[in-house]
């Protein structure tokens, strides 16, 4: 028995072989696309970056700060309206009952408490404006449907496919018959 392959089987490995090589460019050929792609999506995404992502996140580090003052502002008010007063009343108070309370160093100690222990006034913040608008949630979804279809894409095209392997035609006449 020969293993020698019939001219009809021949020409059908041969045409096989050029419609792999021709697949096998189109493989390339793809993958240079979805490189393309891939730098075009890192463009984009780099760009929304900048316009959107960047002033988000500052507009939050903004509404910390503004906490943050909110908060100081309402302890500076307390320490000033409160404590300070009840201090400065302890104070003359307990001036009054020594009958010391005539003496102008005792009168210019109380006003000194009061002048020196204040805390400057800080202003609470303004309240700013929440929350994304409904064009920063389009790009949000347009970017991430943009990315998942270069991923897709490029995954498609690196996958292992076995079944698209052709052996050569030394392999073929190699092969032990059964």
């Amino acid at each position: 028995m020969s293993l020698a392959l019939s001219r009809k089987r021949e020409k059908q490995i041969k045409k096989l072989r050029k419609q792999a090589e021709k697949l096998w460019d189109v493989q390339r050929s793809v993958n240079s696309r979805a490189g393309e792609l891939a730098r075009e999506a890192s463009h984009q995404a780099r760009e929304y970056t900048n316009e959107s992502v960047v002033p988000e996140a500052r507009r939050y580090a903004q509404r910390g700060l503004d906490r943050g003052r909110n908060a100081i502002s309402g302890a500076a008010r307390g320490w000033n309206n409160s404590v300070i007063p009840a201090v400065a009343g302890g104070l003359g108070s307990f001036a009054a009952m020594a009958q010391i309370s005539k003496d102008k160093r005792v009168k210019d100690a109380i006003a000194n408490v009061e002048k020196y222990a204040r805390v400057p006034d800080v202003a609470p913040a303004k309240q700013a404006k929440k929350g994304l608008s409904a064009g920063q949630w389009v790009l949000i979804g347009v970017g991430v449907v943009a990315v998942a279809g270069a991923a897709y894409a490029a995954w498609q095209t690196l996958r292992a496919d076995d079944d698209l392997w052709i052996p050569d035609a030394d392999e073929v006449e190699a092969a032990p018959a059964n």
